[in-house]
């Protein structure tokens, strides 16, 4: 059967925020591409969805609580999803509704909390039409990559299994019959499936990937990376986990990403950074404009 999509808490309070910043949240000025595949049919943002005691759900309002959803919103914006989204939004008119014939839009708690919202969306709209122009070049990107080539080094690694054995008074004779079975040429990953103590060798043999210097044990790491060709086996080696048998599998030697694989993130990065700069200027400039009074003690700095 399948699972009926349910909108979160999350989403319910988007809903409520929502309907507060309806007319002032700007559409984004680059939407994220769409995934290769056939296009979505348009839909017409003014369509009416429902109304609710005289007040009036569009297909535009749907949006807006996908669009305040951020990347949770791809898990609604589907027919099922976009539904589920308007249930909520029915459901937060009802509330609404019932708490304005009981007068909670007249309490204290109502006023402070629009205010709050009120200036909250006017800061973030003042700070987002600030920030609207910045955006990084790719020769900025290419500068930045050759400068920083060290940023981009993949350490070496290499891909290894092993068999852990438990340091207890059977410990010899395990290692012993380990190693019997291995020069009478079981496999390892067999071995590992058999005798192993480590969750890993039971699924795949062993087989802990690929890794670089200090991700592993120091006793382990050592013993591993002395191995010099795929298929060498260590002589046993004793950690805090117990009695390791290792076999090289492959070694992938140090190299620096390609730019092309990078290029988006460092854009976005520098992005990033000019951005935090022109918002500190641009909070610094505002103290300098507008009055800040500070009640004792003062703020630490």
């Amino acid at each position: 059967m399948k699972k009926k999509i349910v909108v979160s808490i999350a989403a319910f309070l988007f809903a409520l925020a929502a309907f507060a910043a309806l007319a002032a949240t700007p559409e984004p000025a680059s939407p994220a591409p769409e995934p290769a595949g056939p296009a979505k049919p348009e839909k017409d943002p003014e369509r009416l969805l429902a109304k609710v005691g005289g007040e009036e759900i569009r297909e535009k309002d749907i949006d807006q609580v996908l669009k305040m959803m951020g990347p949770q919103s791809a898990v609604y914006d589907n027919e099922q999803g976009r539904k589920a989204i308007l249930d909520e939004m029915v459901g937060v008119h009802l509330f609404a509704l019932s708490g304005k014939e009981k007068g909670l839009d007249k309490t204290p708690d109502y006023e402070l909390a629009v205010r709050s919202f009120s200036l909250q969306t006017l800061a973030r709209l003042t700070i987002e039409n600030t920030l609207k122009d910045i955006t990084s070049k790719e020769e900025e990107a290419k500068k930045f990559y050759d400068e920083n080539t060290n940023q981009f080094k993949k350490p070496d690694e290499i891909r290894a299994r092993h068999i852990l054995l438990n340091d207890d008074v059977t410990s010899a004779d395990m290692i012993k019959l380990v190693q019997d079975e291995l020069k009478k040429g079981v496999s390892f990953d067999l071995v590992a499936a058999v005798h192993s103590k480590d969750p890993t060798a039971a699924q795949a043999g062993g087989d802990l990937g690929f890794f670089s210097r200090g991700q592993m044990v120091p006793e382990f790491e050592e013993a591993a990376f002395a191995l010099q060709e795929p298929g060498d086996v260590s002589a046993p080696v004793l950690s805090q986990f117990g009695w390791h048998i290792i076999k090289l599998e492959g070694k992938s030697p140090s190299s620096v990403t390609p730019y092309d694989e990078v290029k988006a993130q460092i854009i976005q990065y520098l992005t990033n950074e000019k951005e935090a700069e022109a918002y500190q200027g641009a909070l610094e400039s505002l103290k300098k404009t507008y009055t800040v009074e500070y009640s004792e003690p003062a703020p630490v700095k």
